[in-house]
């Protein structure tokens, strides 16, 4: 079985060594997409050991995940793990990735913050949170306790069968939102992540949850037009999520 650890990453030059040095233990190959770095961290990431894919500018983090899945595809690769290159993600954990996708139970695997409890994520992260899980059961008729997680696990299944379009921060949700046509299965994993590290972020958590869910709204948009459906029932469905907000987590 040939893993793949692939992180998508912007300029986390003080991070990306150590992250790579890490995920080295536990996988064939370490990918690092570096989408426009102004710093050095193509040049630590591939001092460390990983191959380095370079977007040259900027694109968006959608279009990171894209080089991943190209690069898996492209490859053979059976089962790919995403993780962030800041940090936050612990490497420590990718053996539970790879162990939940090997078995063939799983083609999509999302580490979960919320399985457990934990005290260390920001209240603020936790309501934006429930309200993206909500649009994300809605869209994707799929149930998911974390659908925001950055790190997860895709078997060969997944790798072949997603598309991602959106190049930004909405493509998480874009990939769940496959999920059901895909025909994969999903399971989740416990995992904590670090908000005290130095690495970046992209977006603020307010501009990625904005992001989100104008790519919920264009999905649902696609989906009338699509059936033929009128304005009524676009009206019916976003008097629908208002009312699971108001009554979820009023």
């Amino acid at each position: 079985m040939k893993t793949l650890a692939a992180i998508p990453c912007h300029d986390e030059g003080l991070a990306i060594g150590s992250v790579v040095l890490k995920a080295r233990k536990y996988v064939d190959c370490v990918l690092v997409v570096d989408d426009g770095s102004t710093d050095d961290t193509v040049e630590v990431a591939e001092a460390a050991g990983a191959v380095v894919v370079s977007h040259g500018v900027n694109t968006g983090y959608g279009a990171a995940i894209r080089s991943c899945f190209n690069y898996a595809k492209e490859h053979g690769l059976d089962v790919m793990v995403i993780l962030d290159g800041g940090g936050q993600h612990d490497p420590s954990y990718i053996p539970d990735f790879i162990e939940a996708a090997k078995t063939g139970k799983a083609d999509v695997v999302i580490g979960s913050r919320f399985l457990e409890k934990n005290e260390t994520i920001p209240k603020y992260r936790i309501v934006g949170m429930k309200v993206l899980n909500m649009f994300t059961e809605l869209v994707g008729n799929m149930e998911t306790t974390d659908s925001q997680s950055g790190y997860r696990a895709y078997s060969r299944r997944a790798i072949e069968g997603i598309r991602i379009r959106n190049p930004d921060m909405g493509a998480g949700s874009e990939i769940l939102t496959q999920v059901k046509n895909c025909n994969l299965n999903v399971v989740e994993i416990p995992i904590d992540v670090r908000y005290d590290t130095f690495g970046t972020s992209s977006k603020n958590p307010v501009s990625h949850g904005f992001g989100v869910l104008g790519l919920f709204i264009r999905l649902m948009l696609n989906v009338v037009s699509r059936l033929g459906v009128g304005r009524e029932l676009w009206t019916k469905a976003l008097r629908y999520c208002w009312f699971q907000i108001s009554e979820r987590y009023s």
